[in-house]
């Protein structure tokens, strides 16, 4: 007798079957009034005549069932078997939300499941195993796999748009303590964000942060290229105590050092120029023209340079005596 076939319906392997859909062709033409058909586990069973099945009957892929055909006239009997096969669902490997990069396009939704026979139909009306995609087409999509069988899978899924971050800062500058790193981001994705290298968060500000370059890595959730970009994080300190103890005897910004091109200008309470500060000085040390500057609040113009680009920050110290 030939095989049952059908279609999986939830990839377990098994399945409810009419074990009698066989019936015509296990009598071959026979008048089925004449005969009595049961099926059975095993062919002991069936010579037996016992633990027959029900005609419904749930089996797994790769199963034999034995079959009786007996003569409700004679008594006589013969026995048979034919096996059940489970075929699989195809398996549509796409996610329910697909990111359409703007970085780049097009974006190829591939629904490929690489077994020979398979055909494609898409929402779109296409028949091919992938299709393109163009950011004026975003929304829902649907394909359904089938194969030559005739088993087939359906997978809805949606195309959202997404795109590569535009960091928008070169530098940092906080004189907070402990100082910290807020990223300014442009761009149509949902971003996740490392500083360092380090492990990735949903939040844009990165606290506790020590002085000097540190690298800011952004990137697209859905799968759209990282960035990353250079950040320099400069301070100044709150006094100088020039009394020769090795301790803050000298007043410069921290972190200026690594920016080539920098210019600190140190001003008295009244706007009287006092020093000039290149990037790599030591530092002021609380004197002008040779005399100490007596105990105040000083204040000072940064010009500060990065990569060619240029951005002023103003403060002021205390000078202790």
């Amino acid at each position: 007798a030939p095989d049952l076939e059908d279609c999986d319906d939830d990839d377990d392997a098994i399945l409810e079957f009419d074990l009698s859909e066989n019936q015509a062709a296990l009598l071959a033409g026979q008048n089925p009034n004449n005969f009595t058909v049961s099926y059975y586990n095993t062919e002991t069973d069936a010579q037996a005549d016992t633990n027959a099945l029900n005609t419904n009957y749930t089996a797994f892929d790769g199963e034999t069932i034995f079959v009786r055909i007996e003569n409700n006239t004679t008594g006589c009997f013969s026995t048979g078997s034919f096996g059940i096969i489970v075929h699989d669902l195809p398996i549509v490997d796409l996610q329910d939300t697909i990111a359409l990069c703007l970085d780049d396009l097009p974006l190829t939704i591939n629904a490929s499941t690489n077994q020979a026979g398979d055909t494609y139909l898409w929402s779109t009306g296409e028949t091919s195993a992938a299709i393109d995609v163009y950011p004026n087409a975003l929304g829902d999509y649907w394909v359904t796999v089938t194969t030559p069988y005739g088993c087939e899978a359906t997978k809805n899924f949606t195309v959202i748009e997404s795109e590569i971050a535009t960091i928008n800062f070169t530098t940092t500058v906080d004189f907070a303590d402990p100082n910290s790193i807020t990223v300014d981001i442009s761009g149509s994705g949902d971003y996740e964000f490392s500083l360092d290298h380090g492990p990735w968060q949903t939040s844009n500000v990165f606290d506790t942060v020590t002085l000097g370059l540190h690298t800011v890595t952004v990137r697209d959730v859905n799968g759209c290229s990282d960035v990353s970009q250079e950040v320099v994080v400069i301070d100044t300190p709150k006094f100088m105590t020039p009394n020769n103890d090795g301790y803050f005897d000298t007043w410069h910004i921290v972190g200026v050092e690594s920016l080539p091109g920098t210019v600190v200008y140190i001003y008295d309470r009244y706007g009287k120029l006092l020093k000039t500060l290149a990037y790599n000085s030591p530092g002021w040390d609380g004197t002008y023209n040779g005399a100490n500057m007596p105990s105040d609040d000083y204040w000072f113009l940064a010009e500060v340079q990065k990569d060619g680009i240029a951005f002023n920050v103003k403060g002021h110290f205390a000078l202790k005596r």
